[in-house]
Protein backbone atom coordinates (compact mmCIF):
# COMPACT_ATOMS: atom_id res chain seq x y z
CA UNK A 1 0.00 0.00 0.00
CA UNK A 2 1.47 3.81 -0.80
CA UNK A 3 0.64 6.77 0.87
CA UNK A 4 2.16 9.86 -1.08
CA UNK A 5 1.61 12.15 1.35
CA UNK A 6 4.50 10.79 3.50
CA UNK A 7 8.30 10.88 3.05
CA UNK A 8 8.03 7.15 3.30
CA UNK A 9 5.37 6.27 1.19
CA UNK A 10 6.01 2.38 1.25
CA UNK A 11 3.33 0.93 4.21
CA UNK A 12 3.62 -2.91 4.91
CA UNK A 13 0.71 -4.15 7.26
CA UNK A 14 -0.66 -7.20 8.66
CA UNK A 15 -3.85 -8.27 9.30
CA UNK A 16 -4.72 -4.39 9.17
CA UNK A 17 -2.01 -3.24 11.14
CA UNK A 18 1.07 -1.00 10.06
CA UNK A 19 4.25 -2.52 10.22
CA UNK A 20 6.26 0.16 9.21
CA UNK A 21 6.68 2.52 6.06
CA UNK A 22 9.50 2.69 3.82
CA UNK A 23 10.90 4.94 1.06
CA UNK A 24 10.83 2.36 -1.85
CA UNK A 25 8.93 -0.41 -3.27
CA UNK A 26 12.42 -3.23 -2.68
CA UNK A 27 12.76 -1.86 0.75
CA UNK A 28 8.98 -2.81 1.53
CA UNK A 29 9.41 -5.85 -0.01
CA UNK A 30 12.38 -6.74 1.98
CA UNK A 31 10.97 -6.26 4.84
CA UNK A 32 8.06 -7.97 4.28
CA UNK A 33 10.03 -11.01 3.45
CA UNK A 34 12.32 -10.95 6.73
CA UNK A 35 8.01 -10.66 8.84
CA UNK A 36 7.01 -13.06 6.80
CA UNK A 37 10.45 -15.54 7.33
CA UNK A 38 10.02 -14.51 11.79
CA UNK A 39 6.03 -15.19 12.05
CA UNK A 40 5.99 -13.69 15.18
CA UNK A 41 7.62 -10.60 14.22
CA UNK A 42 4.75 -8.78 13.07
CA UNK A 43 3.51 -8.82 17.02
CA UNK A 44 6.77 -7.30 18.06
CA UNK A 45 8.51 -5.21 15.24
CA UNK A 46 6.11 -1.72 16.84
CA UNK A 47 7.70 -2.20 20.50
CA UNK A 48 8.95 0.87 21.86
CA UNK A 49 11.91 0.83 24.00
CA UNK A 50 9.52 1.11 27.07
CA UNK A 51 7.97 -1.91 26.47
CA UNK A 52 11.05 -3.61 25.83
CA UNK A 53 11.89 -2.28 29.41
CA UNK A 54 8.58 -3.39 30.39
CA UNK A 55 9.32 -6.86 29.62
CA UNK A 56 12.56 -6.89 30.90
CA UNK A 57 11.35 -5.36 34.41
CA UNK A 58 9.24 -7.88 35.04
CA UNK A 59 11.52 -11.15 33.26
CA UNK A 60 14.51 -10.35 34.40
CA UNK A 61 14.71 -7.61 36.96
CA UNK A 62 13.21 -9.98 40.13
CA UNK A 63 16.30 -11.61 39.54
CA UNK A 64 18.67 -9.09 40.49
CA UNK A 65 20.16 -8.20 43.78
CA UNK A 66 18.64 -5.08 45.91
CA UNK A 67 21.76 -3.01 44.34
CA UNK A 68 21.26 -3.77 41.04
CA UNK A 69 18.00 -3.05 41.01
CA UNK A 70 19.00 0.14 42.41
CA UNK A 71 21.45 0.81 40.06
CA UNK A 72 18.91 0.00 37.08
CA UNK A 73 16.06 2.08 38.69
CA UNK A 74 18.40 5.39 39.07
CA UNK A 75 20.17 4.64 35.45
CA UNK A 76 16.24 4.73 33.71
CA UNK A 77 14.90 7.91 33.84
CA UNK A 78 18.14 8.95 31.71
CA UNK A 79 16.50 7.56 28.46
CA UNK A 80 13.39 8.92 29.09
CA UNK A 81 13.88 11.42 26.07
CA UNK A 82 14.23 8.00 24.06
CA UNK A 83 11.89 5.67 25.72
CA UNK A 84 8.49 5.83 23.52
CA UNK A 85 10.67 5.55 20.11
CA UNK A 86 10.59 2.45 18.59
CA UNK A 87 13.12 -0.10 19.43
CA UNK A 88 13.94 -1.00 15.52
CA UNK A 89 14.35 2.57 15.58
CA UNK A 90 17.02 3.02 18.11
CA UNK A 91 20.69 2.95 17.44
CA UNK A 92 23.70 4.05 18.73
CA UNK A 93 23.92 6.94 17.37
CA UNK A 94 20.11 7.42 18.89
CA UNK A 95 22.05 6.78 22.54
CA UNK A 96 24.89 8.26 22.10
CA UNK A 97 24.00 11.65 23.21
CA UNK A 98 23.00 9.95 27.00
CA UNK A 99 26.50 9.13 27.04
CA UNK A 100 27.81 12.48 25.80
CA UNK A 101 25.70 14.54 28.30
CA UNK A 102 27.19 12.02 30.96
CA UNK A 103 30.84 13.13 29.68
CA UNK A 104 30.14 17.20 29.86
CA UNK A 105 29.05 16.82 33.52
CA UNK A 106 31.77 15.57 34.50
CA UNK A 107 30.41 12.05 35.19
CA UNK A 108 32.62 9.10 36.18
CA UNK A 109 32.97 5.89 33.41
CA UNK A 110 31.23 4.28 36.02
CA UNK A 111 27.88 5.82 35.31
CA UNK A 112 28.59 6.05 32.16
CA UNK A 113 28.87 2.17 31.60
CA UNK A 114 25.93 1.74 33.27
CA UNK A 115 23.95 3.85 30.52
CA UNK A 116 25.53 1.07 28.18
CA UNK A 117 24.65 -1.75 30.72
CA UNK A 118 20.96 -0.67 30.62
CA UNK A 119 20.67 -0.60 27.09
CA UNK A 120 22.20 -3.69 26.36
CA UNK A 121 20.08 -5.49 28.08
CA UNK A 122 17.18 -4.09 26.28
CA UNK A 123 19.24 -4.78 23.18
CA UNK A 124 19.33 -7.97 23.99
CA UNK A 125 15.57 -8.42 24.82
CA UNK A 126 14.78 -6.93 21.32
CA UNK A 127 17.30 -9.51 19.20
CA UNK A 128 15.79 -12.58 20.91
CA UNK A 129 12.32 -11.17 19.81
CA UNK A 130 13.59 -10.29 16.49
CA UNK A 131 13.14 -7.01 16.53
CA UNK A 132 16.95 -6.00 16.02
CA UNK A 133 19.34 -8.18 14.83
CA UNK A 134 23.01 -6.55 16.83
CA UNK A 135 23.77 -5.35 20.46
CA UNK A 136 24.46 -1.66 19.16
CA UNK A 137 25.41 -0.62 23.02
CA UNK A 138 28.75 -2.45 22.45
CA UNK A 139 29.50 0.20 19.58
CA UNK A 140 28.91 3.11 22.41
CA UNK A 141 31.94 5.28 22.83
CA UNK A 142 32.58 5.85 26.59
CA UNK A 143 34.73 8.87 27.72
CA UNK A 144 37.92 8.28 29.84
CA UNK A 145 37.91 8.74 33.29
CA UNK A 146 38.81 12.40 34.81
CA UNK A 147 38.72 14.33 37.69
CA UNK A 148 35.40 13.45 39.54
CA UNK A 149 33.73 16.10 41.23
CA UNK A 150 32.58 14.85 44.33
CA UNK A 151 29.58 16.42 46.38
CA UNK A 152 30.77 17.36 49.96
CA UNK A 153 28.58 19.05 52.95
CA UNK A 154 30.11 22.53 53.86
CA UNK A 155 30.53 23.44 57.12
CA UNK A 156 27.00 25.47 57.18
CA UNK A 157 25.37 22.14 56.07
CA UNK A 158 27.07 19.84 59.07
CA UNK A 159 25.61 22.84 61.75
CA UNK A 160 22.03 22.40 60.27
CA UNK A 161 22.50 18.45 60.56
CA UNK A 162 23.89 19.04 64.02
CA UNK A 163 21.09 21.53 64.86
CA UNK A 164 18.19 19.45 63.51
CA UNK A 165 19.52 15.89 65.12
CA UNK A 166 18.10 17.51 68.15
CA UNK A 167 14.35 16.18 67.13
CA UNK A 168 15.54 14.16 64.09
CA UNK A 169 16.80 10.76 64.61
CA UNK A 170 17.72 10.65 61.06
CA UNK A 171 19.81 13.68 61.41
CA UNK A 172 21.64 11.74 64.44
CA UNK A 173 22.43 9.23 61.82
CA UNK A 174 23.81 11.24 59.25
CA UNK A 175 25.82 13.32 61.81
CA UNK A 176 27.35 9.49 63.27
CA UNK A 177 28.38 9.19 59.22
CA UNK A 178 29.79 12.63 58.80
CA UNK A 179 31.86 12.02 62.08
CA UNK A 180 33.16 8.39 61.31
CA UNK A 181 33.26 7.65 57.54
CA UNK A 182 31.42 4.65 57.84
CA UNK A 183 29.91 3.45 54.48
CA UNK A 184 25.81 3.36 54.37
CA UNK A 185 25.92 -0.28 55.05
CA UNK A 186 28.69 -0.76 57.89
CA UNK A 187 26.84 1.80 60.03
CA UNK A 188 23.50 0.21 58.95
CA UNK A 189 25.12 -3.65 59.92
CA UNK A 190 26.99 -2.47 62.79
CA UNK A 191 26.24 -5.14 65.46
CA UNK A 192 25.17 -3.73 69.19
CA UNK A 193 28.41 -5.24 70.83
CA UNK A 194 30.54 -3.03 68.11
CA UNK A 195 29.96 0.15 70.13
CA UNK A 196 31.56 1.17 73.53
CA UNK A 197 30.01 3.39 75.25
CA UNK A 198 32.69 3.65 78.45
CA UNK A 199 35.69 3.77 76.02
CA UNK A 200 33.70 5.41 73.07
CA UNK A 201 34.96 3.73 70.15
CA UNK A 202 33.60 1.64 67.50
CA UNK A 203 34.55 -1.47 65.96
CA UNK A 204 33.30 -2.36 62.89
CA UNK A 205 33.08 -2.20 58.90
CA UNK A 206 33.54 -4.42 55.83
CA UNK A 207 34.43 -4.55 51.89
CA UNK A 208 38.07 -4.84 52.60
CA UNK A 209 40.32 -6.79 54.65
CA UNK A 210 41.61 -2.82 56.15
CA UNK A 211 38.63 -1.90 56.62
CA UNK A 212 36.93 -5.11 58.69
CA UNK A 213 36.41 -4.82 62.37
CA UNK A 214 38.41 -1.36 62.43
CA UNK A 215 38.63 0.91 64.94
CA UNK A 216 36.57 4.45 64.88
CA UNK A 217 36.77 6.89 67.88
CA UNK A 218 33.82 8.63 68.94
CA UNK A 219 33.89 12.01 68.81
CA UNK A 220 31.96 14.23 71.50
CA UNK A 221 29.90 15.49 69.21
CA UNK A 222 28.14 12.38 68.51
CA UNK A 223 28.79 11.03 71.55
CA UNK A 224 25.12 11.56 72.85
CA UNK A 225 24.01 10.60 70.02
CA UNK A 226 25.40 7.36 69.73
CA UNK A 227 24.56 6.77 73.14
CA UNK A 228 21.08 7.61 71.95
CA UNK A 229 20.65 4.64 70.37
CA UNK A 230 22.58 2.11 72.28
CA UNK A 231 19.75 2.85 74.69
CA UNK A 232 17.38 2.54 72.65
CA UNK A 233 17.88 -0.81 70.95
CA UNK A 234 15.66 -3.21 71.01
CA UNK A 235 18.04 -6.14 69.08
CA UNK A 236 21.32 -7.26 68.24
CA UNK A 237 22.14 -4.23 65.92
CA UNK A 238 23.29 -0.72 67.06
CA UNK A 239 20.39 1.08 64.93
CA UNK A 240 17.55 -1.88 66.08
CA UNK A 241 15.73 0.92 67.65
CA UNK A 242 15.60 3.39 64.84
CA UNK A 243 12.00 3.95 63.88
CA UNK A 244 12.80 4.21 59.71
CA UNK A 245 14.72 1.76 57.57
CA UNK A 246 17.63 -0.21 57.87
CA UNK A 247 17.47 -1.43 54.77
CA UNK A 248 20.12 0.06 52.38
CA UNK A 249 17.81 1.43 49.74
CA UNK A 250 15.06 2.31 51.52
CA UNK A 251 16.68 4.22 54.10
CA UNK A 252 18.40 6.32 51.29
CA UNK A 253 15.47 6.94 49.84
CA UNK A 254 12.44 7.29 52.68
CA UNK A 255 15.06 8.68 54.95
CA UNK A 256 18.24 10.07 54.15
CA UNK A 257 17.31 12.00 51.08
CA UNK A 258 13.78 13.23 52.68
CA UNK A 259 15.61 14.80 55.59
CA UNK A 260 18.66 16.79 53.61
CA UNK A 261 15.83 17.76 51.35
CA UNK A 262 13.39 19.39 54.05
CA UNK A 263 17.20 21.35 55.64
CA UNK A 264 18.03 22.40 52.11
CA UNK A 265 21.16 20.81 51.78
CA UNK A 266 20.32 18.59 48.81
CA UNK A 267 18.86 19.73 45.70
CA UNK A 268 19.23 19.34 41.67
CA UNK A 269 22.31 20.66 41.63
CA UNK A 270 23.82 18.72 44.52
CA UNK A 271 23.25 15.05 44.55
CA UNK A 272 24.31 14.40 48.29
CA UNK A 273 24.11 10.65 48.30
CA UNK A 274 24.86 8.80 51.45
CA UNK A 275 28.65 8.71 50.39
CA UNK A 276 28.93 11.71 50.62
CA UNK A 277 29.06 11.87 54.28
CA UNK A 278 32.51 9.43 53.48
CA UNK A 279 33.90 12.06 51.29
CA UNK A 280 33.19 14.61 53.90
CA UNK A 281 34.94 12.70 56.51
CA UNK A 282 37.80 12.60 54.40
CA UNK A 283 38.22 16.31 52.77
CA UNK A 284 37.70 17.73 56.22
CA UNK A 285 40.41 15.65 57.67
CA UNK A 286 42.76 16.25 55.01
CA UNK A 287 41.95 19.79 55.27
CA UNK A 288 42.29 20.25 59.27
CA UNK A 289 45.39 18.41 59.21
CA UNK A 290 44.89 14.79 59.91
CA UNK A 291 47.36 12.54 59.25
CA UNK A 292 47.46 10.43 56.12
CA UNK A 293 47.94 6.99 57.80
CA UNK A 294 44.86 7.55 60.88
CA UNK A 295 42.50 8.14 57.49
CA UNK A 296 43.60 5.28 55.67
CA UNK A 297 42.65 3.22 59.08
CA UNK A 298 39.67 5.21 59.96
CA UNK A 299 38.37 4.94 56.18
CA UNK A 300 38.92 0.99 56.15
CA UNK A 301 41.88 1.47 53.43
CA UNK A 302 45.11 -0.25 53.72
CA UNK A 303 47.29 2.98 52.98
CA UNK A 304 47.27 6.52 51.58
CA UNK A 305 51.07 5.35 50.21
CA UNK A 306 52.58 2.16 49.50
CA UNK A 307 54.35 1.66 52.90
CA UNK A 308 52.59 3.48 55.96
CA UNK A 309 49.80 0.16 55.86
CA UNK A 310 52.59 -2.42 57.16
CA UNK A 311 55.01 -0.29 59.11
CA UNK A 312 52.66 2.05 61.13
CA UNK A 313 50.31 0.80 63.55
CA UNK A 314 48.02 3.25 65.21
CA UNK A 315 46.64 2.93 68.48
CA UNK A 316 43.11 4.56 69.67
CA UNK A 317 44.83 7.12 71.56
CA UNK A 318 46.59 8.25 68.35
CA UNK A 319 43.57 7.81 66.29
CA UNK A 320 41.10 9.91 69.01
CA UNK A 321 43.70 12.12 69.08
CA UNK A 322 44.07 13.14 65.27
CA UNK A 323 39.91 12.57 65.02
CA UNK A 324 39.33 15.37 67.28
CA UNK A 325 40.51 17.63 64.51
CA UNK A 326 36.90 17.22 63.07
CA UNK A 327 35.67 19.27 66.27
CA UNK A 328 33.47 21.93 65.98
CA UNK A 329 36.21 24.26 67.31
CA UNK A 330 37.78 23.53 63.48
CA UNK A 331 34.33 24.24 61.78
CA UNK A 332 35.73 27.69 60.59
CA UNK A 333 38.29 26.00 58.12
CA UNK A 334 38.29 25.90 55.00
CA UNK A 335 36.84 22.24 52.99
CA UNK A 336 39.65 20.72 50.44
CA UNK A 337 39.10 17.78 47.91
CA UNK A 338 40.19 14.71 48.39
CA UNK A 339 38.97 11.54 46.65
CA UNK A 340 37.62 8.40 48.59
CA UNK A 341 35.79 5.67 47.93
Amino acid sequence: MTDRRRSNPYRVEKNGTALGYFPSMEAAQQFLDKVNAKPRLADTINLTMDQIHDIWKERDYPQLSPKGQETYDTIWPKFEGIKSIKMRDITTQTVQPLIDEEIQKGRSRSQQEKIRSMYSLLCQIAMELDVIDRNYATFLRLGQQGAVQRDVFTEDDIRLVLEDAAGSDTSKIIAIFLYTGFRLNELLAMPLTGVNIEEWFFRGGEKTEAGKNRLVPILPTIQPFVQYFVEKSKGDLFLSGYGGNLDARNFRRRDYYPTLERLGIRTKDRRMNPHSCRYTTATRGHSMGIDDDTLAKILGHADFDMTSGTYIQADLETLRREMSKLEPKNMGENVGETEIT
